[in-house]
């Protein structure tokens, strides 16, 4: 009898692993993550140790996220260093959601501003056709550099989503965030973008 009860409680518990999957849940765990370094633009950021480095697997798009292992449930693909795509599924069981977070930089003249441009009328002059309302001022910090992010409320055909820019080193960068209205997504990309910095 113990031993069914032993077996039902390591049971128990390695259920419980698998499908907490890669959620951030506590403040201390981000402690835990792993630094990802983009030695081409200079920049950092953590992500959670149990994702994969790299693309992900083929055989993970087989099944449906509740379904999938571990090592399909979060994967940070840096091999372009123009962009850098951190996905993960968060939550439990059939309500998993999708956390997608980008850094990007594109070899175009809009993501090489001159040198001394204004950020917001940069953004104003080359992005407004994207965004319904874009700030008059910066209105936070990324790495210690003042930064604009723009909320884009979910529609019929999408999900709500977060834009951040921000120039270094004459350089325009974008970070991208999907689903921002969901708590569990909001409260992992804030561990991301807290992680974020340069090397100076």
């Amino acid at each position: 009898m113990n031993t069914k009860r032993s077996l039902f409680w390591i049971v128990l518990l390695l259920s419980t692993l698998v499908v907490s999957g890669c959620k951030a849940t506590t403040a201390d765990q981000p402690q835990q993550w792993i630094r990802f370094d983009n030695e081409k633009y200079g920049y950092n950021l953590h992500y959670p140790p149990d994702c994969t480095f790299g693309a992900l697997p083929g055989h993970c798009k087989e099944k449906p996220p509740e379904e999938r292992p571990q090592e399909c449930l979060c994967f940070i693909n840096g091999e372009n260093p123009d962009e850098v795509l951190l996905q993960t599924f968060l939550g439990e069981g059939e309500q998993l959601t999708l956390a997608s977070f980008t850094v990007s930089h594109q070899d175009t003249p809009v993501y090489n501003p001159p040198a001394g441009t204004d950020l917001i009328g940069w953004i104003k002059d080359n992005f407004s056709e994207m965004f319904e309302d874009i700030p008059d001022e910066t209105n936070m910090e990324i790495g210690g550099i003042p930064a604009v992010r723009i909320y884009s409320p979910q529609s019929p055909m999408a999900p709500s989503y977060e834009e951040i820019y921000f120039i270094k080193n004459d350089i325009l960068f974008r970070i991208n965030m999907l689903d921002v209205d969901n708590d569990d997504n909001r409260e992992f990309y804030d561990f991301v973008l807290q992680s974020f910095s340069f090397e100076e």
